[in-house]
């Protein structure tokens, strides 16, 4: 029996990064006043200890520390992504997400031992969605940093009438044909949250409603403006302002790190410190910052409506 239709992400959920102090500990002090950032600028719930927010480089220990402080700042809706190799582990996340009061959880597919088919994904997401019964569960497709690739279609039929808590898909992926087979799936019945920043005018297009993003940290005045002009039947200005959004994301990928580390680093510009980036990951150092300063300012990104 499934349970009843839960309320719908819509809008910018940001994936916020996780503030660390130089030394490399947790910084959670900073979490307060960066969930009233992110309101302040648009942004409707966050998705924390996902990919943007190093949860793979995290301890499970750390990871419930960062869910409590987001969920105790009592600002946004919170979805606390609980995805890991062990499924226990993953369990002992989603449990504690549901005791401390998150919106939802999530978790992407585990990535070392791999699901080999839609119904070896579906068994390993009713074991994991099982430990929070009450607590609405997405999917988190992102192919590209898992290796998991199957279409998700054919998850959503084999874990559909499996998973009664099963609320939809966080969709980090390029194939807009499946993304709208998904939407279309089983009478629109699952939320899709479309992941792909750079993209954000073809997610919307198709028919999403909410959309969950590393940018939306920094940029989201861009995209709240994106959307408003798509709504208003403005696609030429929606279409401008995505472009910008490509530029932007562009040139932090150009930046001589990782794409993760260098908008984490721009941070600090905006008034949120959340610190350096966790090893593997290489932090960026002055030079870098300075040319990816200076490319943004060029391109407009401190101006009123952009991120300023």
């Amino acid at each position: 029996m499934s349970l009843p239709r839960p309320p719908r992400f819509t809008g910018l959920v940001a994936a916020p990064f996780t503030p660390f102090h130089a030394d490399g500990s947790l910084n959670l002090a900073v979490i307060p006043c960066y969930a009233r950032f992110l309101k302040q600028r648009g942004v409707r719930a966050a998705f924390v200890c996902g990919t943007t927010g190093e949860g793979a480089s995290l301890s499970t220990e750390e990871r419930e520390r960062i869910a409590e402080a987001w969920i105790q700042a009592d600002v946004l809706p919170v979805i606390v992504h609980t995805g890991h190799t062990s499924l226990p582990e993953a369990r002992r996340l989603a449990a504690h997400a549901e005791k401390h009061g998150a919106a939802a959880f999530a978790a992407l597919a585990p990535f070392f031992f791999k699901p080999r088919t839609p119904g070896e994904l579906a068994d390993w997401c009713a074991a994991l969605a099982s430990a929070a019964p009450a607590l609405p569960f997405y999917y988190y497709h992102i192919p590209s940093m898992t290796g998991v690739s199957m279409p998700v279609i054919d998850v959503l039929k084999a874990a559909g009438d499996r998973i009664p808590n099963l609320a939809g898909v966080k969709y980090t992926h390029e194939d807009l044909a499946d993304f709208s087979a998904c939407l279309r799936h089983a009478d629109g019945k699952f939320d899709l949250l479309f992941g792909r920043d750079e993209m954000l005018l073809e997610g919307a297009e198709t028919g999403s409603l909410g959309a969950v993003g590393s940018t939306y940290n920094y940029a989201s005045p861009l995209y709240v403006r994106l959307l408003a002009a798509l709504a208003a039947g403005d696609r030429a200005q929606a279409r401008a302002l995505q472009d910008q959004s490509i530029a932007m994301i562009a040139d932090c990928n150009a930046a001589g790190v990782t794409h993760l580390a260098a908008s984490k680093a721009l941070m600090p510009w905006l008034g949120i410190d959340c610190g350096p980036v966790r090893l593997p990951l290489a932090q960026p150092v002055p030079a870098q910052l300075a040319t990816l300063r200076k490319k943004l300012t060029t391109l407009g990104f401190f101006e009123p409506g952009f991120a300023g």
